[in-house]
């Protein structure tokens, strides 16, 4: 009886301990699971009331802020917990957006439909550039990013179907209104906070981080490094190939200096870094600071913004080398830890 007794609890205890699991996290959840939640959550509720609390300037405004977290989050899978520094961003954008455009243009697709393209056309791309780039390390895989982004924007321009350098403009009658396009805004930039919290929570994301700090290692516990680099490499395409579609319908009419320019790259790695890169929370953070209140209210002062940005990432990489999110939910625990040094140094009576 008591062999029996013994037993039932033996197999009944991990069952138990699995049921106060929510993905993968026990109760309570730690901040980055549920900022996440509550992220998406926020999105799903400004989505649906969009066209009452938002004016046209705020939804422009908005829906542009929102294209740069999903941004941003796609390519801090990649570099942040992928460990592959990528500077070929604008491509995937690039792509996104005259994928998008062209299957309206031509096909008459609906621009839901015409999204799913964008975004799976980014994603192959990711699969055709994956072969050659990610044989590559290092510094070589930068490059090697850069120049098939440049080696794109050169097709495009001299590419008659696509416009060639004035570019195409989208037909005003399958093109969604300021806030349809809002609400796609709120749905791709929702889809990457999901994505990139199953990165950060995921067995996964685990293996892919494990790679990143220690190759011979993982392979070596059986991790196929090839496989989750491509992974990775695969959703940073596809988030930013729904970026180019969400901008493509905002702009309407666009050319490929400015949809395959690297001012995409370089935003995407500002407002990553900055926020804090391989972060759930940072890139959102980043992304804020950088766009709404260095480059909107700044935009007056372009010279001006260009400095502060310039200091800002300068001054986050020297004191603040994780990101700013990390140093804000860093700093209760560095007051208590200075608070106890002080008990302890203070003499006792």
């Amino acid at each position: 009886m008591n062999a029996t007794s013994t037993t039932t609890t033996t197999a009944t205890a991990p069952t138990a301990r699995r049921g106060v699991r929510l993905l993968g996290s026990p109760f309570p959840w730690p901040l980055p699971a549920w900022t996440g939640v509550l992220g998406l959550a926020v999105l799903a509720g400004v989505g649906t009331r969009a066209d009452v609390a938002l004016s046209r300037y705020q939804l422009d405004v908005a829906t542009t802020l929102l294209a740069f977290v999903a941004l941003a989050q796609g390519w801090n899978v990649l570099a942040g917990y992928g460990g592959q520094f990528s500077l070929g961003v604008s491509a995937f954008v690039g792509t996104g957006a005259y994928a998008a455009g062209l299957s309206q243009l031509h096909l008459s697709l609906a621009y839901p439909v015409a999204m799913v393209v964008a975004g799976g056309c980014g994603g192959l791309l990711a699969l055709v550039l994956a072969w050659p780039l990610l044989r590559l390390r290092g510094d070589y895989f930068t490059i090697g990013t850069l120049a098939a982004a440049l080696a794109l924007q050169a097709w495009v321009i001299n590419w008659s179907f696509a416009g060639g350098s004035t570019g195409i403009s989208l037909p005003l009658q399958s093109t969604p209104g300021p806030v349809a396009v809002f609400r796609l805004a709120c749905v791709v930039a929702g889809l990457a906070l999901a994505t990139t919290f199953y990165v950060a929570r995921s067995h996964f994301g685990l293996r892919l981080k494990a790679v990143r700090d220690h190759e011979a290692a993982a392979i070596g516990l059986g991790v196929s490094a090839f496989g989750h680099r491509l992974a990775a490499l695969v959703i940073s395409g596809v988030l930013g190939g729904l970026v180019g579609g969400v901008v493509a319908m905002q702009q309407v009419s666009f050319e490929p200096v400015g949809m395959l320019g690297l001012g995409w790259t370089v935003n995407a790695l500002l407002m990553t870094i900055v926020g804090g890169i391989g972060t759930l929370v940072g890139p959102v953070v980043g992304t804020v600071v950088v766009y709404y209140f260095l480059t909107k209210q700044l935009a007056g002062f372009q010279s001006l913004s260009i400095v502060i940005e310039g200091v800002l990432l300068i001054g986050v990489v020297r004191f603040a080398p994780r990101g700013l999110w990390p140093l804000i939910t860093g700093l209760p625990a560095q007051a208590n830890r200075l608070l106890r040094q002080r008990a302890r140094a203070r003499p006792r009576p």
